[in-house]
């Protein structure tokens, strides 16, 4: 089901829509923690990969349609298809749809990072040429993330697809400077580790807080802090800032939403009798 939850809060509309589903390798995604442990979690397939989601927030409400992550989008090879195990058969442009929401009402798109499992359906192909999927919104990103997109070297970039969805973006793109709000109920905090700029988004409805956390903690698996992936930058950042994040959404008791769990969407935190950040 390409729409996974909905809630109304505030008076706006708030549901998780999934892009597809994804498989990627269970050691990268658990980084130092020993696969006998990481797989009772999530069972490998025999290529070591474990089925995971790419969940989108979208809000609506307050005269605004905005729109959080974008998926694959459906532009990668025939190879990295294989690779991921992509499954887009059921995607975000099919969830807008089936909410009877056109890509054209979407007026703002946030991004926690440019690394195309999140960015790369920003962009649709159209009589040969990439263009912005949501041609009426404004696109944002921290600003030394796109540097950094913009820079890649031989470990970053393989990460990131420029000429098919940051090129085409430009003329859209609004380039933040650290913790900022984007319009009256959503603002964006820079959580760095996954990548060096990356991002979370908080939406405020009056009467919740959501908290698109982004690959600062993909899965409710990776609440534990010491449960960091091999693909993030800078690891120690991550296991640190996680730590604060995870205090802070107890403390004013966010919902949490998270990008790559196949099971749970979104949930509020507590701190269990051991101290441990758990899904209440």
């Amino acid at each position: 089901m390409a729409i996974v939850d909905y809630r109304q809060s505030g008076g706006c509309d708030v549901w998780v829509l999934s892009a597809g589903c994804v498989r990627m390798d269970g050691g990268a995604m658990f980084g130092v923690v020993p696969r006998p442990l990481w797989e009772r979690c999530y069972p490998p397939d025999e290529r070591n990969r474990i089925g995971l989601t790419m969940n989108c927030l979208l809000v609506r409400g307050q005269g605004e349609v905005v729109l959080i992550e974008t998926g694959f989008g459906g532009k990668v090879t025939e190879k990295l298809r294989e690779i991921y195990a992509l499954d887009e058969s059921d995607g975000l442009l099919s969830s807008l749809e089936a909410l009877r929401i056109a890509p054209g009402e979407i007026t703002r798109v946030v991004l926690s990072h440019l690394h195309q499992d999140h960015a790369g359906g920003c962009t649709v192909q159209e009589g040969g040429e990439y263009v912005p999927a949501f041609p009426n919104a404004t696109y944002y990103v921290q600003e030394g993330e796109w540097e950094d997109a913009e820079n890649a070297d031989g470990q970053t970039v393989n990460g990131y697809r420029y000429d098919e969805v940051m090129r085409p973006l430009s003329p859209v793109l609004a380039l933040l400077e650290g913790d900022e709000s984007i319009c009256s109920f959503v603002e964006v905090v820079v959580t760095p580790g996954h990548t060096r700029r990356h991002q979370s988004v908080l939406v405020h409805t009056g009467e919740d807080t959501f908290c698109f956390v982004g690959d600062l903690i993909p899965t409710t698996h990776h609440l534990r802090p010491i449960y960091v992936m091999a693909y993030d930058l800078y690891p120690r950042q991550t296991y640190l800032v996680k730590q604060e994040v995870m205090e802070r959404a107890v403390s004013e008791d966010w919902i949490m939403v998270w990008p790559h769990d196949p099971d749970v969407a979104w949930g509020r935190l507590r701190r269990d009798d051991a101290g441990a950040y758990v899904v209440r």
